[in-house]
């Protein structure tokens, strides 16, 4: 027997056994989320960052993500929003963060370059399931898809905030210059007096490679507030969260 008929012979079982892997990873990880709409941060973070890392992690470095969320809120927000989800492991630490009846939104072109190194991966209806599991009991979550800098989906996101202010906007879609510059411009609004706007990626790194602007934003843009910096290591390329306190 030859390799090509080896191969012929093996295909097919090879493909159905990494086809049941996959289902059951999937479900392994629905299952896990249900159970931890119910627990705290620190659990959510080790299973984003640990076993939940390949379907639904989080594009984030923990010794960043965690001292964000810890520190910089007196009391859990009670209304939070991102732009940019990727695989949807920030919208789950977001809403671990949040208060237990808290408004979250996630805004996100999915699928575009800036939703991690398989953007594509994170395209799908069947991904519904698994970020719907993400919020807790009793917390109301909205899923929007579409460019965030456009008209009609900052229509969409107005609505449903239904007339509350944000406490929390974490910006983390389009890391270009003028798209990170729009998503702030076009949304910084929706936040009450006192609340926090955060950006992603404010350290170097990507510049050349894949357009990522946010560090110079960061530095040059004219932001009203108190910044704060969460940066897990200055030498690090990329990553980093600067979250802006307004006045008020």
């Amino acid at each position: 027997m030859n390799i090509q008929e080896i191969m012929a012979r093996f295909a097919i079982p090879a493909i159905l056994c990494l086809a049941a892997l996959g289902c059951a990873y999937y479900f392994y990880c629905l299952s896990a989320l249900r159970r931890l709409s119910s627990l705290g941060l620190e659990e959510t973070a080790d299973f984003i960052f640990g076993p939940g890392l390949g379907l639904v992690g989080a594009l984030q470095l923990r010794g960043e993500i965690l001292p964000f969320l810890r520190q910089t809120f007196g009391s859990p927000p009670k209304v939070v929003a991102e732009i940019g989800r990727a695989k949807g492991g920030t919208l789950a630490m977001l809403c671990r963060a949040a208060s237990p009846e808290a408004l979250v939104i996630s805004l996100d072109l999915p699928g575009s370059r800036h939703s991690g190194p398989l953007p594509l991966f994170n395209k799908g209806g069947w991904r519904l399931p698994l970020l719907r599991a993400m919020k807790g009991p009793r917390q109301d979550l909205r899923l929007i898809d579409g460019d965030s800098r456009s008209p009609a989906s900052a229509e969409i996101f107005s609505k449903a905030l239904d007339g509350k202010k944000l406490d929390l906007l974490f910006i983390d879609g389009d890391h270009t210059f003028e798209g990170v510059r729009s998503d702030f411009e076009m949304y910084s609004g929706f936040v009450r007096p006192g609340g926090v706007i955060a950006f992603h990626d404010i350290q170097p790194g990507y510049e050349l490679e894949l357009g990522v602007a946010v560090s110079r934003f960061w530095k040059e843009y004219p932001l009203p507030g108190k910044r704060a910096e969460f940066i897990a290591d200055s030498s690090q390329l990329s990553y980093g969260i600067g979250a802006l306190r307004l006045p008020g």
